[in-house]
């Protein structure tokens, strides 16, 4: 995803960007990235927008889970791979690689959140636990 901004500015604080705001994009990127093909495949009429949303939700799901599990949770991909067929695999590492930009987003908006969390007086823990509850809060109600 193409944004005005990087990372660095959003950790600095210079930038403001939201964690909503990162998975209302990352949703519209997988709707855009969704092929053609895809498409096409499922029947017609009103079926066809409620598969396609179907299959484009669990898409973002799988992305989401893989850029956070990246960013915070690099022994699980790690445990993960080990414990994945070759098909598994390949689509993990390339989720990975196709997203880079939004895994760096995504650490910078949360370490800025921790940041946040320590300018008012939390500890490196609560910060850091307050983010990821903040985090997955978020994404419980974007699943839906």
């Amino acid at each position: 995803m193409k944004r005005n901004f990087t990372p660095t500015q959003v950790t600095k604080g210079k930038v403001d960007y939201s964690v909503e705001e990162f998975l209302r994009d990352l949703l519209e990127e997988v709707k855009s990235n969704m092929s053609k093909e895809v498409l096409n495949r499922l029947p017609e009429g009103k079926e066809r927008d409620r598969k396609f949303n179907e299959v484009t939700r669990t898409v973002f799901n799988f992305v989401c889970d893989i850029c956070y599990l990246a960013v915070l949770e690099k022994s699980h991909v790690e445990l993960i791979l080990k414990q994945s067929n070759e098909v598994e695999k390949e689509l993990i590492k390339k989720t990975i690689k196709e997203n880079k930009n939004n895994i760096d987003m995504l650490q910078a908006i949360l370490m800025r959140h921790i940041a946040r969390g320590l300018n008012k007086g939390l500890t490196k823990k609560q910060a850091a636990k307050a983010a990821i509850d903040y985090r997955n809060e978020l994404i419980s109600k974007w699943r839906k």
